[in-house]
């Protein structure tokens, strides 16, 4: 059953979903919808923020399909602990005291069975999303006292083994306020050191991590200070946007003027599993400039829905996409009747982007603090006179 509360709030989602998404019928139709809503609420009760959200994310899924992944219902609360993703393993990367440990049960349940129900209400439409997803869900409060193992649970007791082999458990609880420790920076998981560089030799290395709009002025000031350098040293740029979700996509022309200048530098772009959003479109244009990329495939197919439009119902907050785009191609459908018009077209035909050089994080150099990537990158320069 669903509270009357719940039933008004996605009602109310529903009716702004069709109204607002170019497409909303795109991956199912409305009685496909009615199925699913059904089903739900005659299998589960929705009472409360955790079992809406569980219920919200699973319908969402289902709408947004491979193409989506932008339209969501966003709650963040987070336990002070983060992971990486090896493979089918999950390791911690956060706090340090306990980085390299790996994670083997959640309240004596199996991680792969917990990563299960974690697949059954996240969207992602690549591999790379996917990881990022699970990633980010398994330190979510509200995503992990929403799952079907853990409903009604006041505390959940995570097991790690240590890479000496110890045993050690940590216990988070439902209720934020009553948690031990520090919680980690979340905006500092999400961009590291945004909008910062550094010369290793003959290369100039900078951070485009993000450009979501409280990065402005941050931007604006590195890229200044990087017109004020003398860099008729420096052969190479290595652009690293690893890690980069998006945002403002207007705040890459930023970085893109700089290095219009300096067309005699060699120019590299590093990627990660990710890059997202507008990310990809500093990546669109870091093609255009001839960058070689490094790394692995990124966070989203290059043409997708997106450009949130925002909505408040009842103080959950949700996003649907407005648009679809295909930067690297210059498309952008911003009507109903331009899609359905289009959508035929190989505009809209999947577009997986692929690096020229694939690389990824391995877990040794992850727990030794190396940077793969990177590393790989520098190396390959000196090694190469050209790539």
């Amino acid at each position: 059953m669903i509270s009357i509360k719940y039933q008004k709030i996605y009602n109310q989602f529903i009716e702004n979903y069709k109204q607002i998404h170019l497409a909303p019928w795109h991956e199912i139709n409305e009685d496909e919808l009615k199925k699913i809503y059904i089903n739900l609420v005659n299998t589960m009760n929705i009472t409360d923020m955790y079992t809406f959200k569980y219920f919200m994310d699973y319908i969402i899924k289902r709408l947004n399909g491979k193409s989506d992944a932008h339209t969501k219902l966003d709650m963040v609360s987070t336990f002070p602990i983060n992971f990486k993703i090896f493979d089918d393993e999950i390791i911690v990367n956060y706090p340090e005291v306990l980085k390299g440990a790996s994670l083997k049960t959640i309240d004596d349940i199996s991680i792969l069975q917990i990563v299960g129900e974690i697949e059954d209400v996240i969207s992602y439409g690549t591999e790379g999303k996917r990881r990022f997803e699970i990633e980010k869900a398994l330190f979510n409060r509200y995503t992990m006292f929403s799952l079907p193992s853990f409903r009604g649970k006041q505390e959940l007791s995570y097991t790690f083994i240590t890479p000496n082999g110890d045993t050690i458990i940590k216990t988070f609880k439902k209720n934020e306020k009553d948690q031990d420790g520090q919680l980690f920076d979340y905006d500092e998981y999400l961009y590291g050191n945004n909008a910062t560089y550094k010369i290793i030799d003959n290369i100039l290395i900078y951070n485009h991590s993000s450009v979501q709009s409280q990065f402005e002025g941050k931007i604006k000031a590195a890229i200044e200070k990087l017109n004020k350098e003398d860099l008729t040293h420096i052969n190479t740029i290595i652009i690293d946007i690893r890690g980069n979700t998006g945002g403002n996509s207007g705040l890459n022309s930023l970085l893109i003027n700089f290095l219009k200048k300096h067309p005699d530098k060699k120019l590299l772009c590093l990627t990660d599993y990710r890059v997202f959003s507008a990310g990809r479109y500093a990546l669109g244009d870091l093609i255009e400039l001839g960058a070689t990329t490094i790394g692995s495939e990124i966070s989203t197919p290059i043409n997708c829905f997106g450009n949130n439009n925002w909505i408040n119902i009842d103080g959950y907050n949700f996003a649907i996409s407005e648009k679809y785009f295909n930067p690297f191609l210059k498309y952008s459908a911003n009507n109903k009747e331009q899609f359905s018009k289009d959508k035929s077209t190989k505009l809209l035909a999947p577009y997986i982007f692929k690096p020229d050089i694939y690389i990824e994080e391995t877990k040794q150099d992850f727990i030794e603090g190396k940077d793969t990537v990177l590393n790989f990158a520098l190396k390959h320069f000196k090694t190469q006179k050209s790539l």
